[in-house]
């Protein structure tokens, strides 16, 4: 699937949207980001805040430019330039990066100035009056102050950066935004070791088995080691655990290749599937809890996650449920 292509192929608002989606995906870089739409926008396409002080704090722009050909010299340079006047302006400070969106990519010319950094500012303040000035705005000639000129030498040119829909879509933070965008197949997810100990995480949910076990017999179960020891429930307790573990590593895997509502969107899907056996009347708990499990397993959830979605992995997300109080297996 040509991913490329379909970039290219997307409206100017979609792209926006689109660089939103992905910029949402790098928690780990921005604290939180914002969509800015229509006229007024100051240079502004998508914006990633590094803090919480958002346009005050440190901050990286990302102006997209849908065009049908390479963005050129000028337009590139206008683009920039709204930046250095409406920060002149006071309007917000500097962003620490500057990235140019632009799917069919850069003349030739502005990919050489961006790979020479210092040679890229001189251009920049040589060339203000002439290309950038008379375009900055409608009608009006933004002349180059002395503290836009303050703004340009000050500002960290190693930081402007550009990609084209070719290497947007191979970026790694990209793979949710092509599947909620193109359809993407994140591909499968990998089964993790179960560990032996138990887990601080299994806690709640295998202390509501050791419940339901001990209605079973052919005794109580003061604790995980003593049930796993016992021939009676031992081998459905690991299976149990098995499915837990497959759920983990199955979230895991798509929450950070697809977007984040999907999975959501899954376990719904699950709760909402198994929810009646879990509510119906049972001879006791055990048995509740082999119904809900194999109800479980011939859930067929929609989406990719449906097509991925094993059944221990559906099992293993009741317990998960059950660990929120959504499933509880011991009431």
């Amino acid at each position: 699937m040509n991913h490329g292509a379909q970039i290219c192929a997307l409206s100017a608002s979609q792209l926006e949207e689109f660089v939103d989606d992905w910029i949402a995906q790098r928690i780990k870089e921005y604290h939180s980001h914002e969509l800015w739409r229509g006229t007024g926008d100051m240079g502004r396409d998508v914006t990633g805040y590094v803090t919480d002080r958002r346009l005050e704090g440190e901050w990286d722009n990302f102006q997209c430019k849908q065009l049908t050909s390479k963005l050129s010299e000028r337009a590139a340079f206008v683009e920039l330039g709204k930046i250095f006047m409406h920060a002149a302006n006071g309007e917000f400070s500097l962003p620490k990066a500057y990235y140019f969106i632009a799917p069919y990519g850069l003349v030739r010319k502005v990919r050489d100035l961006i790979a020479q950094p210092e040679k890229f500012r001189q251009a920049f303040l040589t060339s203000w009056d002439a290309e950038i000035a008379p375009h900055l705005v409608q009608n009006k000639v933004i002349k180059l102050t002395p503290a836009i000129e303050t703004k340009i030498k000050v500002f960290d040119f190693t930081h402007v950066d550009w990609l084209d829909a070719t290497r947007l879509a191979k970026h790694p933070a990209c793979k949710p935004a092509l599947v909620k965008w193109f359809d993407e197949d994140p591909g499968p997810w990998a089964r993790d070791t179960v560990p032996d100990a138990i887990q601080p995480g299994e806690s709640s949910y295998i202390g509501q088995l050791l419940k339901v076990y001990s209605q079973k017999g052919p005794g109580n179960y003061p604790d995980a080691a003593a049930a796993l020891a016992c021939p009676d429930v031992g081998p459905n307790l690991r299976q149990q655990r098995t499915r837990f573990f497959d759920s983990i590593a199955f979230e895991r895997f798509y929450r950070d290749s697809t977007p984040k509502e999907y999975l959501k969107h899954f376990r719904d899907e699950i709760y909402l599937g198994v929810v009646d056996v879990h509510e119906g009347t049972h001879v006791n708990q055990y048995v509740r809890l082999g119904q809900v499990m194999t109800q479980a397993a011939v859930l067929q959830a929609s989406g990719v996650l449906g097509k991925h979605a094993s059944p221990p992995v559906k099992q293993g997300t009741c317990h998960q449920l059950a660990n929120e109080g959504q499933l509880p297996w011991d009431r």
